[in-house]
């Protein structure tokens, strides 16, 4: 029961995971291949627990005192932290970007019956989300305990939203298991084909900025030290076993669904039938609920986490700056100093409330954007495989016992070598698309 009542970051940061792209590539693949990329999924998930575990395991287990992950990477070259800084903060703007599209279409359908805004309802409701979203991740001291209750009520609504649609659909046990052979199907022309699906959900295993958001969460818990190793584990399986199931829910509804009928997810509408035929009339009103809640979660946690990393990234490279927060504030805590930065509120604020634009009729589709966003995810592959790996494997730096074993560095390597290979299949899927279109 300890263990139950300390959980939370591994709840948190599924949601991230699910916002940023699972859900969505889950939903394209089930329904435009049946089956037959199953094995990309656990790949995926599998991958990024161990990935996300040897992050926390350095965290909490080194031994040089170092706070967060981004010390270790510094120990490596110092402009390492302002690299990923910089990074995961452009990639919260292309996450926030379709984070808020997904979120007014969502509202925009379910307030359909009562308000109609018409081409701009969902540009409007992006707003609204926007806004709300923007005010929940400049509050401080209850932030995390905000998080961890949101969370809770949007995995309920999930839960129950796809247990629904997966008695009203049945698996097909026989193609189910041969789901699990390394297959890749041909593909098709334009952006969803069998290689960008592909990639939208394997290529971010490597190094997806969102992996990084869990050790930040743990940090925000208050999770500091070797003796949560054990609880941070327990909680990290738990989340990573939930996710698992949601995404598969989602790919064996739109298999059993759409997969052979003509229909596919390739717009919102392909959502919304997917629901209907699964459910009924309610199906689609259960959908957007569903991905309402899980989106705006989303909204409020990675910005703020991916923003906080920058600023502190430029505390370490400048730390005059971060004396000169402390003077003006010597009342606050030092891990809560960036909320007194005007650098860390400018740059939050921008990428939380421009990305609206994307909402407008003239910008790209729902589901373009989240697969294109999902995939730029890879271009952090590199630099957090290789500094991870070499962090983890020094014993210098790590408690006896804790630094990784040669397996683990074989496994962690592997990763990296997939998170590359799954870059290259992304550049050349899009440059082909380009010079056809």
């Amino acid at each position: 029961m300890g263990f139950l009542k300390g959980m939370g970051p591994g709840i948190v940061v599924v949601l991230s995971w699910l916002g940023t792209g699972d859900f969505i590539s889950s939903a394209v693949s089930g329904s435009t291949y049946g089956y037959a990329l199953i094995w990309t999924l656990v790949l995926a998930v599998g991958s990024r627990y161990f990935i996300v575990s040897t992050m926390s395991k350095y965290q909490l287990c080194n031994a040089v005192g170092d706070r967060t992950i981004l010390d270790g990477y510094r120990r490596l070259w110092k402009g390492f932290p302002l690299y990923i800084g910089i990074t995961t903060s452009i990639l919260g703007f292309v996450y926030v970007s379709f984070l808020l599209v997904a979120a007014g279409t969502a509202l925009n359908h379910l307030a359909d019956g009562l308000i109609h805004l018409g081409d701009w309802g969902t540009a409007a409701w992006a707003v609204v989300a926007a806004a709300a979203a923007t005010c929940l991740a400049f509050l401080k001291r209850t932030h995390y305990r905000g998080l961890e209750i949101l969370a809770q009520l949007t995995m309920a609504a999930l839960v129950v939203c796809f247990l629904v649609a997966l008695i009203g659909t049945g698996v097909d046990l026989s193609a189910f298991v041969k789901g699990f052979a390394f297959d890749l199907p041909p593909g098709e022309s334009g952006y969803i084909t069998a290689v960008t699906t592909a990639v939208a959900l394997i290529g971010a295993v490597g190094g997806s900025a969102a992996n990084l958001l869990y050790p930040y969460l743990m940090h925000e818990k208050g999770w500091r030290g070797p003796e949560f190793r054990r609880l941070q584990r327990y909680d990290l399986i738990t989340g990573t076993t939930v996710m698992f199931g949601l995404v598969l829910a989602v790919w064996v509804v739109a298999a059993e669904t759409l997969h052979g009928t003509g229909a596919s997810v390739d717009s919102e509408q392909g959502l919304v039938l997917m629901m209907e035929r699964a459910v009924g009339p309610v199906g689609p009103t259960l959908m957007w609920l569903a991905i309402f809640f899980v989106v705006f979660d989303n909204i409020v946690t990675q910005p703020r986490v991916f923003v906080q990393m920058l600023a502190e990234s430029i505390y370490k490279s400048r730390p005059d700056r971060l004396r000169r927060l402390q003077a003006k504030s010597p009342d606050t805590a030092t891990e809560q100093l960036h909320h007194t930065d005007k650098l860390f509120k400018s740059v939050l604020l921008f990428i939380m409330l421009t990305p609206v634009i994307f909402s407008f009729p003239f910008a790209p589709d729902l589901i373009v954007l989240t697969l294109l966003g999902n995939g730029l995810s890879v271009v952090t592959v590199p630099a957090l495989m290789v500094g991870l790996v070499a962090i983890t494997m020094r014993k210098d730096l790590m408690l006896p016992g804790q630094a990784n074993r040669w397996w683990e560095n074989l496994v962690l390597a592997g990763i990296g070598a997939i998170g590359i290979w799954a870059t290259y299949e992304l550049v050349v899927a899009i440059v082909g698309t380009v010079s056809h279109g």
